[in-house]
């Protein structure tokens, strides 16, 4: 495959919206650090930008990621297609925790009319205070990609470690290392070096879905497989009222063979139950015809989904829920790549 390599070109304004973060954290009195205290401002100030791109700079809400809420993603979703529908801007870069950073990238591939605007997260693996710090390299590079002409019409994006991610295939992959975020088997789209952007591929993206009356998601849970794993967490989500369910499955999307009782009165009960892979890359096929296979699942009424981790499929459904789509067909839909 060919690799397209250009110069970014200048003359551009970047909005950069801040959520906290490790990126955002500054040194606490015990020795640990305070998650999201450092300001957009603080931030931006520690880089130097090529002559002739503007950079705003607006806090959205300053938190460690793992306590950004749904009603969160609402709120960030609403300002970047209130800068998008204004026009003006050339690109978005938003800095946010590593912890659900792929979770808030793919609501906002999800929901997005981006007009062919760039999109570009990031965050760090090391406080800004900390020795090598990845903080403001992953930052000033946010900030060129989000800046590109060739990052146009690709989507929402996650700039890491002089990569780049499509939002539907990035994942965190590792706890601590600068190399946080991976796509596996599918890798990077490209990289940046310098204020070089190369691109090896194009990203496969499912439709956005429309939500501008999106204002609150409904409770839709994920439940992991496992050797020997028991239905009662299943089984305790739909009478927790969960409106939907994701089964993290085994394989190709199978489930134990004593779920299946409890998959058929999830169903039954009017709830949507998705099947995603617990795999890290590879889509769902109906290979086998065993007690709580893919094939009786989706029989059953259940909805395999390929080609998303369960904490993406999870959001995506809560999408459709939340503006009136239930039908099953109109489901699946939903979840089918653009040709």
């Amino acid at each position: 495959m060919s690799a397209c390599h250009h110069q970014r070109s200048a003359l551009n304004k970047i909005m950069l919206l801040t959520t906290g973060g490790t990126i955002a954290s500054t040194a606490a009195e015990d020795g640990r650090s305070a998650a999201g205290a450092l300001s957009g401002e603080t931030l931006a100030a520690q880089i130097s930008l090529p002559s002739g791109l503007s950079l705003g700079v607006r806090s959205v809400f300053q938190k460690p990621s793992n306590a950004v809420t749904l009603d969160d993603l609402c709120t960030l979703r609403a300002q970047c297609q209130a800068l998008i529908d204004e026009g003006g801007l050339a690109g978005i870069a938003i800095t946010h925790g590593t912890d659900t950073l792929e979770d808030t990238a793919w609501f906002l591939e999800s929901t997005l009319d981006t007009r062919g605007l760039p999109v570009v997260i990031t965050g760090s693996q090391r406080v800004p205070h900390a020795p090598g710090t990845d903080a403001f390299v992953n930052l000033r590079n946010a900030i060129l990609v989000a800046a590109h002409p060739d990052a146009r019409d690709l989507g929402v994006l996650v700039a890491f470690n002089e990569s780049i991610f499509a939002a539907g295939t990035a994942r965190k992959v590792s706890s601590f290392q600068v190399n946080g975020f991976g796509a596996p088997g599918l890798g990077c789209l490209g990289v940046i070096d310098n204020e070089n952007l190369t691109l090896y591929q194009r990203p496969v993206r499912l439709p956005v879905l429309p939500a501008g009356s999106l204002r609150e998601l409904p409770p839709v849970d994920i439940i992991a497989t496992s050797l020997g794993a028991r239905p009662a967490l299943l089984e305790a989500a739909v009478q927790a009222g969960a409106r939907g369910l994701v089964i993290d499955g085994l394989g190709r999307g199978h489930v134990p063979p004593e779920w299946m009782p409890a998959v058929r009165a999830a169903i039954a009960a009017g709830v949507v139950v998705l099947v995603c892979s617990s795999t890290l890359h590879g889509p769902l096929y109906q290979t086998y015809d065993f007690t709580g296979s893919l094939h009786e699942l989706e029989t059953a009424g259940a909805i395999g989904v390929s080609n998303l981790t369960a904490r993406k499929a999870r959001l995506r459904l809560a999408i459709l829920l939340g503006t009136g789509v239930h039908q099953p067909q109109a489901l699946r839909d939903a979840f089918e790549t653009r040709t």
